[in-house]
């Protein structure tokens, strides 16, 4: 059984609900983890989940400008050493320690080519729109690629083409270096 794990931060779980369903009707184990606070995405992005080693990890969660946005936090509330403000691919670079995995991001922006490169670097394979995809086609691609992927049993790449073929909106989760 394949396994999915699922980060979202909290105003994203309706289309977090959806994908998560989806991926248990075609199958897979999801294991939900909810972001509350930067320090949350970044232990994500450092494996340090408590999860097993995922098939696709699925960021459920909005983006800007090529970086992930941040829940925003009381100055107090903040820990000494967490980032106030988006996450980029410098922090992605110095955080990251998943590798050889499949990340499928549904954050607006955040397949821009600094951000999907800093993902990439570590032999990953990173889907995410490039622009600002409509939401309802962010779930539409995420839900094409779980069918492909663990319904179907395609390679990671294959269901990324396949999921990015139905229109324009969904064809920006595979604009960027390396699909075409």
């Amino acid at each position: 059984m394949r396994k999915t794990v699922l980060i979202a931060f909290t105003d994203a779980d309706l289309e977090a609900a959806a994908v998560r369903g989806a991926a248990e009707a075609f199958g897979a184990s999801v294991y939900y983890y909810p972001v509350g606070r930067p320090s949350d995405f970044l232990a994500v992005l450092a494996g340090n989940t408590g999860f097993p080693p995922a098939d696709v990890t699925v960021l459920s969660m909005h983006g800007e400008d090529g970086a992930f946005l941040m829940p925003v936090l009381g100055e107090d509330v903040y820990e000494s050493d967490e980032p106030r403000g988006p996450v980029g691919p410098d922090l992605i670079r110095k955080s990251l320690c998943l590798e050889h995995t499949t990340l499928l991001s549904t954050a607006c922006t955040t397949g821009r080519e600094a951000t999907a490169a800093a993902f990439r670097e570590r032999g990953n394979v990173f889907a995410a729109p490039s622009g600002y995809a409509e939401g309802s086609a962010a779930l539409m691609f995420a839900v094409r690629f779980l069918y492909e992927y663990l319904a179907k049993g395609a390679d990671p790449r294959c269901a990324v083409l396949c999921a990015a073929s139905q229109d324009g909106e969904t064809a920006m989760f595979a604009d960027g270096e390396g699909w075409t």
